[in-house]
């Protein structure tokens, strides 16, 4: 496993769909977002990543880049069932 150098997330070399290669070094991604905001600044994240993973940038993908892990999901349903809920409310009245 290596870690996102954008958003702190171990990723697994072998199965990561976005990488980027600067040099002779590879740089593995947790998601496209990722890969695409390393790509924007690639010198602001190769930095953080050669001083050592961060735990503090994590965001913890509740939402975040990539919308994996737990949360994420469920808060997305609950928006939503609550949108459908107000906007029935409101045309049924």
């Amino acid at each position: 496993m290596v870690i996102d150098p954008v958003c702190g997330m171990e990723v697994d070399p072998e199965k990561s769909n976005w990488v980027v290669e600067i040099g002779s070094e590879n740089f593995f991604f947790c998601s496209e977002s990722c890969q695409k905001a390393f790509i924007r600044d690639p010198l602001k994240y190769s930095e953080t990543r050669h001083r050592g993973h961060n735990p503090s940038r994590q965001r913890g993908h509740i939402g975040g880049c990539c919308g994996a892990g737990t949360g994420g999901s469920w808060l997305r349903y609950v928006y939503i069932a609550i949108t459908i809920f107000l906007f029935l409310l409101l045309f049924y009245q």
